[in-house]
């Protein structure tokens, strides 16, 4: 793919409006993952509580996923999204308010905007083909991943200067009010999604939940792909614990230095979503397969990181291996399913996943305070190994 081919899909009216909304709404994100991070951790000054933090995000996909995508597909993804931003605007104004009154209340809330968040993320990944021709879906997914890097380097560019000035209050209020951007950007596009016939609409959710599954099962790339996502994912988001730890534990170099670390992290991002996005979308099963092997091999190198340079270093390295496995592991999920299935296919990865992402999330942080960081990092360092070695014994994945 030529260069210019990663910005073709801003071709599309409809796609630059969902890409702008973006924009703006992942720096609000990146602000608000800050503020929340370093609350729980002056708060508690627990590795566990980090992990717990981490995994309240998770969790509602591990619940809910499968239902949320069914009704995704019955409704206008659009619309979804719209309502999806307005009621994560609201949450995210409670939060400063219930954590004067305990954590756990901070707790409920967090839950209560990621349960939302099962809504907007498979409309709007279920929306990206819909608005792009087929040949610039890869691009698109890159130019998303792209996106959303750069955003988050703004946001980390003045989050920590920000909490620090002001406290984490408005770091929240400034949150909700990009969802509030997000919302307004995707109301003005036009297309509209063709939905189901209404008999079809008011059958059994199960029905629906279960024709997402059978389709999963039935077509190989897609049964493969999801298997080796899953396992691979606990490792993965293990990592993103491990990040904290090495910033606030290990390194102790507060929020400054968790800052530093989620910005070398974020810079791999964007290097490895435009250097994917060139490629097109051939051999999309080896990419995603290599990219998972790549991630596994730096990450556990942060293991002997002297200091929190080497680490900058490494995490940015691991950044761009997670974009080579990410966007093609979207781009193959897009094209294997069929339409009107989408939204529970994407649905069904967000709870397979997330579920595998409790269990990095926990267990990064409980095998931290047992067995010590090094150790922890190591185990899961070759668990997302062998998931990418497994993944490449299944021809259907590897040849796709």
């Amino acid at each position: 793919m030529a260069a210019g081919r990663l910005w073709a899909p801003l071709s599309s009216a409809d796609y630059r409006k969902l890409w702008l909304g973006q924009l703006v709404s992942v720096i609000g994100d990146k602000v608000n993952q800050i503020a929340l991070g370093i609350l729980v951790y002056q708060v508690t000054g627990s590795m566990l509580q980090m992990g717990v933090m981490l995994a309240v995000s998770t969790l509602p996909a591990a619940l809910f996923g499968l239902v949320a995508g069914a009704f995704v597909d019955r409704w206008d993804r659009r619309r979804t999204m719209i309502i999806a931003d307005v009621l994560r605007a609201g949450l995210v104004l409670l939060v400063p308010v219930v954590a004067e009154v305990s954590i756990g209340a901070a707790y409920v809330v967090a839950f209560a905007v990621a349960t939302v968040s099962l809504f907007f993320e498979p409309a709007k990944l279920s929306l990206i083909p819909d608005v792009v021709g087929e040949e610039q879906l890869m691009a698109a997914n890159s130019l998303d991943n792209a996106t959303m890097s750069v955003a988050e380097l703004v946001g980390l560019a003045f989050a920590g200067g920000l909490v620090a000035a002001v406290g984490y209050r408005v770091a929240f209020y400034f949150d909700a009010a990009t969802y509030g951007v997000s919302a307004a950007f995707v109301l003005a596009i036009r297309h509209r999604t063709v939905l189901p016939p209404l008999g079809e609409r008011v059958s059994s959710i199960w029905a629906d939940v279960r024709r997402g599954l059978a389709h999963i099962r039935d077509v190989p790339v897609l049964r493969e792909l999801l298997t080796v996502y899953s396992v691979a994912s606990v490792g993965v988001t293990a990592s993103i614990t491990v990040m904290y730890l090495l910033a606030l534990d290990r390194f102790r170099a507060g929020a400054a230095g968790l800052a530093a670390l989620d910005a070398a992290v974020t810079v791999g991002l964007l290097l490895g979503s435009v250097s994917v996005g060139r490629t097109g979308a051939d051999g999309s099963g080896r990419k995603f397969l290599f990219g998972l092997a790549a991630f596994a091999l730096v990450f556990g190198a942060t293991a002997l990181a002297p200091g929190i340079v080497v680490a900058m270093a490494l995490l940015l390295v691991a950044g761009i291996a997670n974009m080579w496995f990410m966007v093609p592991s979207v781009t193959l999920l897009q094209r294997a399913s069929q339409g009107e299935l989408r939204g529970r296919v994407f649905a069904a990865k967000a709870m397979i996943t997330r579920i595998a992402g409790v269990i990095g999330f926990l267990g990064a942080g409980y095998a931290a305070e047992r067995l010590g960081l090094v150790p922890t990092i190591g185990a899961f360092a070759l668990l997302v190994l062998a998931s990418a070695l497994a993944g490449l014994a299944r021809p259907a994945l590897r040849g796709a």
